[in-house]
């Protein structure tokens, strides 16, 4: 491509150079996708946002970090007035789910949210679901190919045949459903990010912090950090296996549930003994569940159900969330605002020294 423009050059310099190589005077509008499930960069949405650049995230752990952090982000979210930067989260719940969406329009229309539960992570989804899979799901999926005329063309792991959790574990890493790190998943660390996302929404976070979800949650078993887990040792699949057993005596199977009672106040994760017709035991393998329960949907919780990883599902709903930003930023109104507002140069000398480091 020698004779093509040259729209893209690398160059060092880490996250603290980002900002001036993004901020252009001559730009109205900055955004910036944080797509990463880095620690670092969370600490940067903050410092973004002040500067006038939107933030859209797939990554939770600005809104799940130390509480110092989460409400330095409050504040950067009206730093600027009416011209204050967007903090746009769908993707830090469900990935391209519209959970986040769908509970801000219960909340606007004045519903008032009781509980919130569901499998909210693709891991525990895949995982949970390959050791301990309801009777009789193929039929499920048969149906679906039939009815569909060729549409949904079915899937091979939804099926009755139940494997050990280290082979399901090697499989969802195969898959790269896993963070880098599979015990973040495991030990409910990444799960109670994303409660922390929604707690967010609620009003619920204060009071809340990651690690206190974590230690108020259960576990299915636990395995020290040093563990390989592509290579995992027999007792553990063996430990694993009677809780499975167990489950099916009882006509259940076993799923990682996430929950939030607003009266209450508790935020956990448990694993629990599902009945297996329930849409918790027939959610397919990879797929996450959420079930609002409301004083409008009280006698049958509204369910937002499908699959929430892949690199397709994240990247149409992260652009999803910038179209839905311009039709905003495009109208007659915005534009004016923006023609008797300060200027992008303003924000840049006013900002770029916080977020290089040389001011407060």
């Amino acid at each position: 491509f020698a004779d093509e423009e040259q729209v893209a050059v690398l160059s060092n310099g880490g996250l603290n150079m980002c900002f001036d190589t993004l901020f252009r005077t001559e730009c109205t509008f900055h955004a910036i996708f944080d797509c990463t499930n880095d620690e670092a960069a969370g600490h940067y949405h903050a410092d973004w946002l002040r500067a006038g650049i939107d933030v859209i995230t797939a990554n939770n752990r600005g809104l799940s970090g130390p509480k110092t952090q989460r409400e330095d982000i409050k504040e950067a979210e009206k730093a600027n007035g009416k011209q204050s930067a967007h903090y746009m989260r769908e993707v830090t719940v469900a990935g391209g789910l519209p959970v986040i969406s769908t509970l801000r329009s219960l909340l606007h229309s004045g519903d008032k949210i009781r509980r919130i539960d569901g499998i909210l992570t693709v891991v525990k989804s895949y995982v949970m679901f390959r050791i301990s899979p309801p009777p009789n799901v193929s039929t499920c999926s048969q149906f679906d190919v039939a009815c569909s005329k060729g549409v949904f063309e079915g899937d091979t792991k939804a099926s009755s045949d139940a494997c050990t959790f280290s082979q399901a574990i090697r499989e969802a890493v195969q898959l790269g459903l896993t963070e880098d790190d599979p015990n973040q998943d495991l030990s409910h660390e990444y799960a109670a990010r994303v409660l922390m996302s929604l707690a967010r929404e609620l009003g619920m976070d204060q009071d809340n912090e990651t690690e206190k979800i974590q230690s108020n949650s259960d576990t299915l078993l636990d395995i020290d950090d040093s563990v390989d887990f592509l290579n995992l040792p027999p007792h553990i699949d063996e430990q694993v296996q009677k809780r499975v057993d167990a489950a099916k005596a009882k006509g259940c199977v076993l799923r990682s549930i996430a929950s939030i009672d607003v009266k209450s106040k508790d935020i956990n994760i448990q694993i629990l003994e599902v009945p297996d017709h329930h849409i918790f035991a027939v959610s397919p393998p990879g797929c996450s569940c959420v079930r609002f329960f409301t004083r409008r949907h009280e006698r049958y919780p509204l369910v937002i159900q499908g699959p929430s990883a892949g690199v397709d599902s994240t990247a149409s709903a992260l652009l999803a969330e910038l179209l839905q930003r311009t039709r905003v930023i495009t109208t007659p109104r915005s534009l004016a605002l923006v023609r008797r507002g300060p200027s992008g140069a303003f924000l840049h000398n006013k900002h770029s020294s916080s977020i290089n480091g040389n001011g407060g």
